[in-house]
């Protein structure tokens, strides 16, 4: 049987009160044994009993490292895909039997994927990318899909160990925010399609959202950052990502009535050339 290694990514939440957790291994303990869990808190959680690895990385290394971490593990372990999880991402109760029909009917595909709902009925995922960043839409495409009409996100993705490998994996400083548009930019170019699964439906929501202005104020910081880091193969990528950071700077600049973020956006050197 073809076998799947979970990676579930945590940030100040115990494993056991995520969404995914309760969701996706609910009536599934037995799959617990195939959870490797990256622990990006401050402070370390016990783990549930008998998941594979759990490791704690107070110095919060991103996504990126943390997906490269269990890929490597995966593969010294000789699993054949890895499913990327997130804390905040809500499963239906069938999904892990959705994923295991998937691939046993898509043997042509290397990456399978659900589609995300937020914001009532509003699809997330997977969406047309424009200036990298993706926009919610009524409707998603469905079966097999080509990069250049839709992407999908990191959370609920199902990638097979090898192409994961093949595309070179995740880039460790895009570590949050773009890290998923950098991952499809690097694996598009080995391969032109993936599949999204028609009756498997996520709800995706947002933990991390806050009214304190300070923590607003660090949150874009790391915004920034990754936009910053995001490699730039040509003119278009830069101009892209300037554009996209410019929007949500000056939003924040006319809500929060002061000028630090326009301070930040110019000294986080995404304007170059």
């Amino acid at each position: 049987m073809t076998s799947v290694l979970y990676i579930l990514v945590i940030y100040g939440r115990d494993t056991a009160d995520t969404e995914a957790m309760r969701t996706l291994f609910a009536g599934r303990k037995e799959q617990l044994q195939h959870l490797f869990i990256y622990d990006n808190s401050p402070s370390p959680h016990t783990p549930p009993e008998g998941v594979a690895r759990y490791i704690h990385d107070p110095s919060n290394g991103g996504l990126g490292c943390a997906y490269n971490t269990a890929c490597r593990y995966a593969e010294a372990e000789g699993y054949d895909w890895l499913l990327l999880l997130d804390q905040d991402t809500t499963f239906p109760p069938d999904a892990i039997d959705k994923y295991e029909r998937a691939i046993a009917a898509h043997p042509e595909t290397d990456m399978i994927a659900p589609r995300h709902m937020v914001n009532g009925n509003k699809f997330l995922s997977p969406t047309h990318y424009r200036m990298k960043t993706s926009h919610l839409q009524d409707s998603t495409p469905t079966g097999t899909v080509a990069f250049k009409d839709a992407c999908p996100i990191n959370s609920g993705l199902l990638v097979s160990v090898k192409s994961f490998i093949k595309a070179g994996g995740y880039d460790e400083p895009v570590w949050l925010d773009f890290s998923d548009i950098r991952f499809i930019e690097k694996y598009r170019k080995h391969y032109n399609t993936f599949y999204v699964m028609p009756d498997l439906v996520c709800r995706q929501s947002y933990s991390g959202l806050d009214t304190d202005p300070e923590k607003v104020f660090s949150r874009f910081s790391i915004y920034l950052q990754c936009a910053a880091a995001y490699p730039r193969d040509s003119w278009t990528d830069t101009l892209a990502l300037t554009v996209t950071t410019l929007r949500p700077t000056l939003s924040h600049t006319i809500r929060q009535r002061t000028l630090r973020y326009l301070k930040a956006y110019f000294k986080s050197g995404i304007v170059h050339c």
